[in-house]
């Protein structure tokens, strides 16, 4: 066999998975440039199959942000001046040592507000998390809407102490602008197993 057919059989193989003939493995066996052109074809054929984005890392830093959040920092910064207020506006109802059923309401709902501030100081440190930090926030910011509503209307309470609350809707809403950024786009989501992104 001469060195072109011996070549042409050996590119079948490869792409096929099959055994060389005896023939082509004799005329190998005596042909250094045929050997050597095998085993770059072979080279060729495993580089084509190498995994897309085998190169890149597989567990990406967590703390190193992509671009689109680095737009943002002015939110980050802000949802963590809110979580800071939240918390100290607060927390010193939650350690009071006053007794009663009204005190042990107050003390509940501060607690509410030390745990949605906490909450806001994390997403500001990781706005990766921010997506999922939103459900919550919106139950209880809705939540503490209605009852504040409520109370206003039954005269029950006021509106400039009713109004502090309002930092926990702007809270909601800056969690939000980040979820949009950090979390799956539901525009992109695929909706079958073969579309992607």
């Amino acid at each position: 066999m001469d060195c072109d057919t011996v070549r042409a059989e050996i590119s079948s193989a490869i792409d096929e998975g099959l055994a060389l003939s005896p023939a082509a493995g004799e005329h190998l066996a005596g042909c250094l440039r045929c050997e050597e052109w095998q085993e770059k074809a072979h080279r060729l054929r495993r580089a084509t199959l190498r995994p897309v984005g085998a190169a890149q890392t597989l567990h990406p830093d967590p703390l190193v942000l992509p671009s689109r959040f680095r737009l943002h920092r002015w939110l980050r910064l802000t949802l963590a001046w809110t979580g800071i207020t939240l918390v100290g506006w607060n927390v010193t109802t939650v350690m009071a040592a006053r007794t009663g059923a009204a005190v042990h309401l107050e003390r509940h709902q501060a607690a509410f507000s030390v745990a949605l501030g906490l909450s806001f100081l994390f997403v500001a440190w990781r706005p990766d998390r921010a997506y999922g930090m939103v459900p919550f926030a919106m139950t209880f910011t809705a939540a503490l809407s209605f009852a504040a509503i409520f109370d206003l209307v039954h005269g029950t309470s006021t509106l400039p102490r009713e109004s502090r609350h309002l930092i926990e809707l702007g809270g909601l809403a800056l969690l939000w602008l980040l979820g949009a950024a950090a979390g799956p786009s539901r525009r992109g989501r695929s909706k079958g197993p073969a579309a992607t992104e």
